[in-house]
């Protein structure tokens, strides 16, 4: 009987009016972008919501723009543990007896691009964002999303709230890969292995733990354009003079316009937010949610069709964009070059 007790508990509809005025809520990464979209959304909805801004001129936009007393725009950088020990503490000043209801990890970035132009500073700065990141400000207000089941079950049956939850934004790469995303990938890899066994082992907490999966999203605003990416990359310490005679400026200029159109993603920013939103305020939330027909496909090509099969056809995509390296087609040609 225990435990038909505790899965009915689990799995309980939630109340048909939800407190939304109750609810605390951190969301990271919120200078720009997604971030900031879900900040503001669910603001709207009447959460107490906690925006973690990494630059002060993010937070200071935030600040002069949404002033009220139940937004609170941080200084949050989740590659410094001071950073995230100072926004615990804050958030536990904050939201007192009542405890965090939500923790919407949200700050990501990708420093990375083919594997030979990306350096080994690049793949860790990747992983500290996107993987460490996360779990370090998990572990750091676990605390407080415990204290909100505290303060939940202490009131009366009829005006208990759902369980708290964490809600990853992570990728539809978290499962597969593309070319060119490959510390991307790496990182999203990393966090969803560790958020599936977090998840088992907050199941008696009744913690949820959902991840959102959309394909690479590219910001309306402020994205760098091909020319501009193929100029960074070009000045980069990375692209040595072997690294021009192995690959080729052609190349190199194809790969960059390629990243950059990839995923346009137009739709999907609104997407992600009216997800995140759902995750919030359902009962018992999915552990994944995939955003979009492109991860959709990305997902059931991974499931379904041979390893080879998929290499292939990225393969071809790349040959057909031409962004095959100088000295492969020169090898396919019968010309031998020494380096």
């Amino acid at each position: 009987m225990g435990i038909f007790s505790y899965v009915e508990s689990f799995f309980s509809s939630p109340p048909p009016t939800q407190r939304f005025v109750d609810r605390y809520v951190l969301v990271t990464g919120c200078d720009s972008g997604i971030g900031n979209l879900i900040a503001k959304a669910l603001h709207r909805r009447g959460y107490h919501v906690f925006a973690g801004c990494l630059t002060e001129a993010g937070f200071r936009e935030l600040l002069t723009n949404h002033h009220s007393p139940t937004f609170h725009p941080v200084i949050l950088d989740v590659t410094k543990d001071t950073s995230i020990q100072a926004c615990a503490r804050m958030v536990a000043t904050n939201t007192k007896e009542k405890g965090l209801f939500a923790l919407i990890n949200n700050a990501g970035c990708n420093e990375g691009f083919a594997f030979e132009l990306t350096s080994a500073e690049e793949i860790t700065k990747t992983m500290d964002v996107n993987f460490m990141g996360p779990i370090k400000i998990i572990k750091a207000l676990l605390p407080n999303l415990r204290q909100n089941i505290r303060y939940n079950i202490q009131k009366p049956s009829k005006e208990q709230d759902i369980s708290p939850r964490i809600i990853n934004i992570t990728s539809v790469l978290g499962r597969t890969t593309v070319p060119f995303y490959g510390a991307y990938a790496a990182s999203k890899h990393a966090l969803e292995a560790m958020l599936d066994t977090i998840r088992v082992e907050l199941l008696p907490w009744k913690i949820h733990v959902t991840m959102i999966e959309p394909c690479p999203i590219r910001p309306r605003t402020g994205t760098p354009t091909p020319v501009e990416t193929y100029n960074r990359l070009h000045s980069s310490p990375h692209i040595t003079e072997q690294t021009l005679s192995l690959y080729g400026e052609e190349c190199i200029k194809r790969a960059a316009d390629f990243w950059q159109k990839l995923y346009i993603g137009e739709d999907s920013p609104r997407d992600v937010v009216r997800t995140v939103v759902e995750a919030m305020e359902v009962g018992f939330p999915k552990d994944r949610y995939v955003i979009g027909t492109a991860a959709r496909v990305h997902v059931m090509m991974n499931d379904f069709l041979p390893r080879w099969v998929i290499d292939l056809a990225w393969g071809s995509m790349i040959r057909l964009i031409g962004a095959w390296p100088k000295q492969a087609k020169e090898l396919e040609n019968g010309v031998v070059t020494t380096e």
